[in-house]
């Protein structure tokens, strides 16, 4: 069986303005003078500048090249096009905005000649080539705002090498995002604390962020929990505010805190040496802010999470469970496989995942999956970290975080979940549920392993002063990383990768699965093709055959209990 690789692809990321006058049908374009694009006519815009977010960048660049002045709060952010060239591996994302209101008149300038055009008055043939394909359509109002666009090109220099090989242009889902204060069904925030200071890059955070604006998120909310954390913050400036929203830690935040969580005092203690308690506390901060964001739902993920889906829009999701007066769903999450010892950007290059136990088939070649797992892992562990999933909640209600995991719902509402436990022979409220579901990549990389347990640090044995940890390998990471020798990477090796072998008899088994609409949205490209045979090492897969072909209900759930070695509080 042949399975395709992914590579990240990494992105410039550009704004483009155009300011109009709607009424008359008016906009206005210059004509660039030198460098790229030069003889072309366009909008005005460039590269961000160190520490800059889109509207400074934009307002900038339009004051440079046609000498208009503006507000932040006149400019409107239209949508996004990413521009992709077989003959140059780093791909442009460019932010479109208009203008309606500004001071002074436009003046040419060394590097453009700006003049007004009628719509039906616009020179496409004298324009890059993609323009042709969306830029009427947006000026006269007859594509939803806003909008995502992918165009490929042959290549990036010389007079033939503009040919548009695959174009696509469409409105962002949801078709529009909720004013402030005035929030639609399905409308939902992403929350995430966030730290990459000691993290290989800040790449990750990007796509995190971009995956989940297009997969329908009307907002995304960081909190960056060190103030300096410039690659955090240099990468929430690549959005448009009017979708990403960013706290930093600080004593300001501490205050608002302090007066909108009812956890707050609870919490204080634990705040500067535990990052479970930051989270908790950013979740419900957020959770107080989301009906003023226009926001009916709210979903907290780690940095390295995904709310996967194979569907375009999550909206539509959201939209059902409150026509079913459901109030919180949990989801059941799948931990990352690396198959290679390093990336750049896991989220665009990982696509095995081990299934959380309830989606393993009832077979006794899933039962030696489990078993191979189990035997390579110290403490007998199926999954490395948490099993017991992440929960959307709707907002407005008073719920507040019970934990990382869960919210605690006021009397009266609603609460559903795709996690049958067998432990408890608990299944109130249990609700069929493989698409959304969470992807988790814990430590797809080494030095990304690393970069986890640096930021960790020595934590304690226990959370928030009462709650064990079992032993784990969690808690062997941590000395690992303590011990400053080799033992991480080690660890790595032994207990996280697979190699090509492997990984075919996992998917063979039916406990690990292929997954790539993911590294799609992130416009990740293919890598050099492995081939994999399902057949190989038939011992991986067949010890258990001879047992039979289905497990009983009680065996499985042995299995289950002992597979779960790292589990929260709550689930023991």
């Amino acid at each position: 069986m042949a399975v395709q690789g992914f590579e990240a692809r990494e992105k410039s990321v550009l704004t483009l303005i155009y300011p109009r006058r709607p009424q008359q049908r008016l906009v206005l374009l210059g004509l660039k003078k030198r460098g790229f694009g030069q003889g072309k006519l366009n909008g005005f815009g460039g590269k961000l500048e160190p520490g800059e977010c889109l509207e400074d960048s934009a307002l900038r660049e339009l004051q440079e090249e046609c000498g208009l002045t503006a507000d932040r709060d006149g400019l409107n952010w239209r949508g996004s096009l990413t521009y992709l060239y077989d003959t140059k591996p780093k791909a442009m994302e460019v932010n479109v905005f208009d203008l309606n209101v500004w001071k002074g008149e436009p003046e040419e300038t060394e590097e453009m000649k700006p003049a007004w055009y009628g719509h039906e008055d616009i020179p496409l043939d004298k324009m890059w080539a993609d323009d042709a394909y969306w830029l009427l359509q947006y000026l006269d109002e007859q594509m939803a705002t806003p909008f995502v666009g992918r165009f490929r090109f042959k290549g990036h220099e010389g007079p033939d090498s503009w040919e548009v090989l695959e174009h696509f242009v469409a409105p962002l889902v949801p078709a529009s995002v909720p004013r402030f204060g005035q929030s639609e069904p399905g409308a939902a925030l992403l929350v995430s604390t966030v730290s990459f200071v000691d993290a290989p890059n800040a790449r990750p955070l990007e796509s995190f962020i971009r995956y989940h604006l297009r997969k329908g998120f009307a907002r995304v909310m960081i909190f960056v929990d060190d103030p300096s954390d410039t690659a955090t913050l240099d990468v929430v400036r690549r959005f448009p505010t009017s979708r990403v929203l960013y706290r930093v830690r600080g004593e300001d935040l501490l205050q608002a805190q302090r007066q909108h969580c009812a956890s707050f005092e609870k919490l204080a203690s634990f705040v500067d040496k535990e990052v479970s308690a930051r989270q908790l506390l950013d979740f419900e901060f957020a959770a107080t802010l989301a009906p003023s964001l226009a926001c009916r739902w709210i979903l907290c993920l780690d940095s390295d999470e995904l709310f996967y889906t194979s569907e375009d829009s999550i909206v539509p999701h959201f939209q059902m469970l409150e026509s079913q007066d459901i109030h919180q769903m949990s989801y059941l999450n799948h931990e990352g496989v690396p198959e290679q010892p390093e990336t750049q950007d896991y989220f665009a290059t990982v696509s095995l995942f081990k299934q959380h136990q309830f989606a393993v088939p009832l077979t006794a070649k899933a039962r030696s999956g489990l078993r191979f797992w189990m035997d390579r892992s110290k403490h007998g562990q199926y999954f490395l970290f948490y099993d017991n999933g992440k929960s959307a909640c709707r907002t407005g209600l008073g719920a507040t975080p019970s934990s990382q995991h869960l919210w605690q719902l006021p009397a009266g509402h609603k609460s559903c979940t795709a996690l049958a436990d067998p432990r408890r022979m608990d299944v109130e409220g249990f609700r069929e549920c493989r698409d959304p579901c969470i992807l988790h990549f814990p430590v797809c990389g080494v030095n990304w392993l690393y970069a986890k347990y640096k930021t960790l640090g020595a934590f304690p044995d226990k959370w928030l002063g009462n709650m064990p940890l079992n032993e784990s390998f969690h808690k062997d990471a941590r000395e690992a990383h303590l011990s400053h020798g080799d033992a991480l990477s080690a660890l790595f090796t032994e207990q996280v990768m697979l190699d090509s072998a492997q990984a075919a008899a996992q998917i063979a088994c039916g406990t690990c699965v292929r997954l790539t609409e993911h590294v799609k949205v992130l416009d990740s490209v293919p890598a050099a093709t492995t081939t994999l045979d399902s057949t190989a090492d038939p011992a991986l897969i067949n010890s258990a055959v001879a047992q039979g072909d289905t497990l009983v209900g009680v065996e499985r759930g042995w299995i289950l209990s002992k597979a779960m070695g790292y589990l929260s509080p709550e689930l023991q």
